[in-house]
Order: C-alpha cells, then sequence, then structure tokens
C-alpha cells in the first residue's frame, strides 16, 4: 500500500489578502465539508465536470489513510511509475515544480474556485502558466518526495478548502479500483462540464452530427458499406453491432471508448512500438489510446514521454505487462476492444 506523509501546508500570500473575508464560494465550501447546506448560489454543474486523473487502486483518501487511518488531505492512487496522470478538468497550471514533502508536483486551478493538486510525481510535462485541457496529460506517476511507494495523491480543493463530502468519496473507495478518463460522479458547483472525450463521445441510434459521420467513415474503412450521412439509423446500428462481434467485444451497438479505440486502430499493421518510434502506425496508436483512455494526447506520429506514459496506464489498466513497448499483446488488446 502506497502511503505518504500529509503534503506542506500551502502559502496562500498573493491569493488573498490578510483581513480580506472569505468570499461566499469559500463560505460555501467550507458549509460543504460540514453537510450544511446553502440556497441561492450558482446552479450546479452537470457531473462528469472532472474525471479520474490515474488508474490504480485507491489506498487513502481525504479521511484518512486506508490502513491507518492516520489524517489525510487527498486521494492516494497506487500505480505503476511511469504511467500517465492527466488534468481532471480544464484549467490553468499555477505550479509545476518540486519540494521535499510533496516532491514532483502540479497545481491546476479551474473555474469557479476549482484546484486540483497532483503530488509524488516521477516526471511533469506541463510548466506554470500554461493552459491545460481535461484529459491532457500533466506528468507520470511516480514515488517522489515524502512517499512509500509510487502512487498519485491527488487532491480537490475549493477555495483553499479540502473537499471531504461522502458523494465525492463515493468515487475513490478505500480498496477499489479506479480508470483514468471516467467521469467523477460529484456534481462541482461553478465548474463547466467540458468534454473529455474530445472527438470520441458515446453514440448511439439516434444521434446525429460530425461525430456520426467521423464514426460511419471508420465503418465504411473496416469494410462496412453505409451512406456517411452523419445520421446514427438502423443501417449504421447494424455495422456497428458486427464490427463489435468480428473483434469479440460486447455487441450492444453502443460505440464507447472500447469501440472507438478499436475503430481507430483498425487500419494498423501491428508495428512492434516503443519510445523513439514514428510515423502512421504511432498516429493509430495514438488516436487508439485518446478513444480508450479520454486522452489528448497530440496525434503527431511521434513515441516521446507522453506517449510512452499512456500506453503504460494503458498496459496496465488491462492487465498487460506495463513496459512501454506496443507488441501482439497491447495491439490486440487496442483492436480488440478491451
Amino acid at each position: 500500500m502506497a502511503t505518504q506523509a500529509a503534503p506542506q501546508k500551502k502559502q496562500l500570500t498573493g491569493r488573498r489578502g490578510p483581513g480580506r473575508p472569505l468570499s461566499w464560494l469559500a463560505t460555501a465550501a467550507i458549509l460543504a465539508t460540514t453537510g450544511v447546506a446553502l440556497s441561492g448560489g450558482p446552479a450546479q454543474a452537470a457531473q462528469g465536470a472532472m474525471i479520474v486523473p490515474a488508474s490504480g487502486s485507491i489506498t487513502g483518501t481525504p479521511n484518512g489513510y486506508c490502513g491507518s487511518g492516520n489524517s489525510h488531505a487527498g486521494f492516494d492512487i497506487a500505480g505503476p511509475t511511469g504511467a500517465s496522470v492527466v488534468a481532471a478538468a480544464d484549467g490553468t497550471v499555477r505550479q509545476s515544480d518540486w519540494a521535499s514533502s510533496p516532491g514532483n508536483r502540479v497545481v491546476i486551478d479551474h473555474a469557479g474556485g476549482w484546484e486540483t493538486r497532483y503530488l509524488h510525481l516521477d516526471s511533469r510535462s506541463v510548466t506554470a502558466g500554461q493552459t491545460i485541457k481535461k484529459g491532457q496529460v500533466l506528468g507520470t506517476i511516480g514515488s517522489t518526495g515524502h512517499s512509500t511507494g509510487p502512487h498519485l495523491h491527488f487532491q480537490i480543493e475549493r477555495n483553499d478548502v479540502v473537499i471531504r463530502d461522502a458523494s465525492l468519496l463515493d468515487d475513490f473507495r478505500c480498496g477499489t479500483t479506479v480508470a483514468q478518463g471516467r467521469a467523477i460522479s460529484y456534481s462541482f458547483p461553478g465548474l463547466p462540464a467540458s468534454d473529455a472525450s474530445g472527438t470520441y463521445p458515446k453514440l448511439r441510434e439516434g444521434d446525429r452530427g460530425d461525430a456520426v459521420t467521423r464514426l460511419q467513415e471508420r465503418l465504411t474503412a473496416a469494410g462496412h458499406q453505409l451512406e456517411n450521412d452523419g445520421v446514427f439509423g438502423p443501417l449504421t446500428t447494424a455495422a456497428v453491432r458486427a464490427f463489435q462481434s468480428k473483434i469479440g467485444t460486447e455487441v450492444d451497438g453502443v460505440v464507447g471508448p472500447k469501440t472507438w479505440a478499436a475503430l481507430e486502430t483498425a487500419p494498423a499493421r501491428g508495428d512492434k512500438l516503443r519510445d523513439g518510434s514514428t510515423g502512421t502506425e504511432v498516429r493509430y496508436l495514438q488516436r487508439g489510446l485518446n478513444a480508450a483512455l479520454g486522452l489528448s494526447l497530440e496525434v503527431d506520429g511521434k513515441f516521446g514521454p507522453a506517449t510512452r506514459a499512456a500506453v503504460i496506464s494503458y498496459q496496465s489498466s488491462r492487465g498487460l505487462a506495463a513496459d512501454a513497448v506496443v507488441g501482439p499483446n497491447t495491439w490486440n488488446a487496442l483492436k480488440g476492444g478491451r
């Protein structure tokens, strides 16, 4: 079980001057942690405003470490060193640095007074002041600073108050496994629910639009005869079901992350890829990882640090050897809708 010392107390200088009263937002956050309701505030954001930033097992929550129950301020997600960590929501990087207790850390400011912290990273891939999109890779899981094993310390605050609501903790129960990119069911007041999956929304019969056209193009490339009209009708449903049956995944006619990933990687030859590889095969891989994990990898055909971290995350989440080498097993998982 990965454990850690509590993060260093945050310096508030420059964020709220001495003697300045707390805003109603800060008051709301404080009352939220004690179960007191407010009325007259802003509308609640749609569920899914934040996503889980890394895959792994929960070994700590804001209520305490799972083993000891000692005081703790965030969620500990134990995972393999080098697995990717992504932004939980759109925002701006306030800190990307190293300190003795948190080790490598990234702190992101979000709309509505929200803030997320990512501690003990093995590496960081963003800089202070950078604008970040939900699902963008920030760094990799590590064990830097005061830590006894590879894990991500993920902390959610609003106006400098750690959120400990039971409805948030429900998504991160001790001993459970969480998947990177999954929507957090907690409702985040004032935080827009942007689409983490970008061009890969869940589609089903009755949907229309550009995403459906893109789906039909992928199905046509996979050998299914369709009119690319942007309308998800019975013929598209039949093609989706036929494709799902062919690759051996669940046949439900609904296009989610696994089916999208299989469609994006279907044309790939399956060449062995590793750090430093380039070309079209890497592009297929990057599109497949974006679809499967809800990431925002740049599809540039270059197997660099961000792609490497995403590969490790995918391999770990699918029970594969997390070696960052894309061989037959990893290709088969992507192409097979796992």
